[in-house]
């Protein structure tokens, strides 16, 4: 799924699959067609959801375990740095 909308940033992806769900909301509290609509707020929700779980948590912890690797690749880079000086 985190490669599916790659056009949008996931906080935008986030608030569009919110909007399409208050609208589907309120769709079948407006009209006949409930049946077709619960389906789609099932899906939404469930779009929703992972888009937001996607913005809170995955993709801050994708920059956190980049930062890590940037961090870990310097300190080998000083070991061998020392280990070649002795």
């Amino acid at each position: 799924m985190l490669v599916r909308y790659m056009g949008m940033t996931p906080k935008q992806q986030s608030y569009l699959f919110t909007f399409g769900l208050v609208l589907t909301i309120l769709g079948m509290v407006l009209t006949d067609m409930w049946l077709p609509m619960v389906v789609g707020a099932i899906i939404l929700t469930g779009l929703t959801v992972e888009a937001w779980i996607r913005y809170e948590h995955l993709v801050p912890m994708h920059n956190e375990i980049r930062s890590l690797k940037k961090q870990v690749e310097t300190l080998q880079h000083k070991i061998n740095d020392i280990g070649q000086r002795e």
